[in-house]
């Protein structure tokens, strides 16, 4: 009995819906989803327009992302990161140049208006150093790279040349960017000529056994204050590379520039210097570096890395006592 009552109630209910769905001559309106076709009903065929490959949008989608983004290169290891049409965006436009050609001509990756002030131009038809390679030095077989590289360099070039506009078709603003890192070296205490290997799995400063104090070394750009003018300029040693809450701040100490290997082996300007006392560790501990810097002209310091930062940038950022 109770089963028939909720029946007739749901039929009544059916009833009650499709009368108030009823135009006022009494009539059901026509569903506008009657004549949608969808990508696989419509033959294949996507409803929506193509990218214009000469939109942000469309070089990552044609060119970025299969092409640049591989493994072990533009896939977060390296800069630009080309993984998402944000990250790819955001590390080129009004982006510092990090490896430059030997006359330093190059500001910025991408300099709105400007193909040949942009250095993703440059290393795109040039072998800037003559030892770095034209990009892309490798091709996924995803990539048709090498079938459409005349229309794929003309479209780089149009869509720097009409202003590098983003995603969304709004003109970029060249800000006053944070510090950024550019490299991390460790040395024996006062020695500057034999810097400390790194280990080729974790990639922590590998500090041979015996050793008491070292010198870790910091290598820093902004695109608007030198290094050794910057503010805050301390660091923050843990064993644990997530956890930095509670750890007391050290003093980083300007020094005259010295000039090694940096991150991305280039030579850089080191000028902040930390002379580490490693009685403080365990033996065989990894310990994590985090360096807080400001630049004079922005209210917020900028620690380096953050605690969003990739995993093998807070290892780069790390030493183990052996």
């Amino acid at each position: 009995m109770k089963v028939r009552k909720k029946i007739i109630c749901l039929l009544v209910g059916i009833i009650a819906l499709i009368s108030a769905c009823k135009d006022d001559n009494g009539k059901i309106p026509p569903n506008p989803f009657d004549e949608y076709k969808d990508s696989v009903v419509n033959g294949g065929q996507n409803p929506l327009p193509p990218l214009d490959s000469k939109s942000f949008a469309g070089i990552h989608q044609n060119i970025f992302r299969p092409t640049c983004a591989n493994s072990g290169c533009h896939d977060g290891a390296f800069e630009p990161d080309f993984r998402t049409i944000e990250s790819s965006y955001n590390t080129l436009v009004f982006h510092p140049v990090i490896k430059n050609n030997p006359q330093n001509s190059f500001e910025f990756r991408v300099k709105p208006g400007s193909p040949v002030e942009s250095v993703l131009w440059e290393r795109l038809n040039t072998d800037i150093d003559g030892q770095s390679g034209i990009m892309p030095l490798v091709t996924d077989p995803g990539s048709d790279w090498d079938t459409q590289k005349s229309q794929y360099l003309n479209d780089i070039k149009d869509w720097i040349q009409n202003g590098a506009k983003d995603m969304f078709g709004n003109s970029p603003i060249n800000g006053n960017l944070q510090p950024s890192m550019r490299g991390v070296i460790g040395f024996p205490a006062g020695n500057t000529t034999a810097s400390f290997d790194r280990d080729a799995g974790s990639g922590a400063i590998l500090i041979p056994g015996g050793t008491t104090h070292f010198d870790l070394w910091f290598s820093f750009t902004d695109d608007n204050t030198l290094p050794q003018d910057l503010q805050e300029n301390e660091v923050k040693l843990s064993l644990n590379r997530n956890d930095f809450l509670g750890v007391t701040s050290l003093p980083l100490q300007i020094e005259s520039p010295i000039t090694q290997s940096g991150y991305f082996g280039d030579m850089v300007t080191y000028t902040h210097k930390l002379t580490v006392n490693l009685s403080a560790f365990p033996l065989s501990s990894i310990v994590f570096a985090r360096v807080y810097v400001k630049d004079p002209s922005l209210q917020i310091i900028t620690e380096i890395p953050a605690s969003g930062s990739p995993d093998y940038i807070k290892q780069y950022f790390s030493f183990q006592k052996q």
